[in-house]
């Protein structure tokens, strides 16, 4: 579960890095959420990799298996009744795509575990593909299964061929649940899958919204940062401690359901983390400078 102390983080980044862009480009800060999303959505997309290339498919092979061998004795059997040509062609038609679908599968794997660059644009293409086709095999299994209730005379023939398609399309439902994860109950194996992404998307609309919003009032915080200095010029402020006292800053003044001390004391950890061996001190005694201006006692 994505944590306050996560989005905080990440929304300190963002300031960070607008302070090193020219003012003119910072309306085009994609750019820059694209490399702090980075480690989020690459741990996403190689869980995400892992549960299609392998637990949701463990039981592919056998089942694809399974369903040419009665897919071609089905087309066997048919072959002497023209009216079913339709059907035989999307028969045909299915087996090819299962096919792609397989070595899809294939590609997948090889890309998660034998590309040494673990590139992660060219894993999320992979498995685009796979869910692509994943999608495709599901409606044309559907087709398939509404023509054969054309010829009821061949349910005995069908049933066989009925079964292996249902088995096959278990597996498709599983990889949809990836996609649609608010469709269905979430199978425990893509529990962390789901997870992830959601995370991913929350921390990137939530800390980009408290990033941009801080900048939005940056005026505003720095002449209340700017008001609390004692004996040191703004010019001397190193770039992530004027983004420490920022986010602090802006929490103390517009986020009064927060305690001051909480504030303060989160400030000091970032700062512990990200700066200088004396940026801690210096953080909560502006901070500290602040809260006793805006939240008398």
């Amino acid at each position: 579960m994505l944590s306050r102390n996560q989005i905080r983080q990440a929304a300190l980044q963002y300031l960070y890095a607008t302070s090193q862009t020219p003012e003119e480009e910072q309306e085009q800060d994609e750019g820059i959420w694209d490399i702090l999303m980075e480690p989020f959505r690459g741990d996403y997309c190689k869980l995400r990799a892992k549960a299609v290339s392998g637990h949701l498919t463990r039981d592919y092979p056998d089942k694809l298996r399974l369903f040419v061998t009665r897919a071609q004795e089905t087309a066997d059997k048919l072959q002497h009744d023209p009216l079913t040509l339709p059907v035989r062609d999307l028969l045909q038609d299915l087996l090819v795509k299962e096919g792609e679908f397989n070595a899809s599968l294939l590609q997948l794997k090889k890309t998660l575990y034998e590309d040494p660059s673990n590139d992660k644009g060219a894993l999320s293409a992979a498995c685009d593909a796979a869910q692509e086709l994943n999608t495709t095999l599901t409606q044309m299994r559907r087709r398939l299964l509404d023509a054969l209730k054309d010829f009821p005379a061949y349910n005995g023939i069908w049933a066989p061929l009925v079964s292996s398609c249902n088995k096959l399309q278990e597996i498709n439902d599983r990889i949809n649940c990836l996609i649609h994860p608010d469709g269905r109950p979430s199978l425990a194996e893509m529990k962390k899958v789901v997870e992830a992404g959601k995370d991913a998307d929350e921390l990137y609309r939530e800390a980009k919204a408290l990033g941009e919003d801080i900048l939005r009032r940056r005026d505003e915080l720095d002449a209340a940062i700017n008001g609390t200095l004692e004996n040191y010029s703004p010019e001397r402020v190193s770039a992530i401690d004027r983004a420490i006292l920022r986010l602090g800053a802006y929490e103390l003044l517009h986020r009064k359901d927060l305690a001051a001390p909480i504030v303060i004391s989160e400030a000091i950890r970032l700062a512990e983390r990200f700066s200088s061996a004396e940026s801690p001190r210096f953080v909560n005694g502006v901070l500290a400078g602040i809260s006793k201006t805006e939240r008398p006692a």
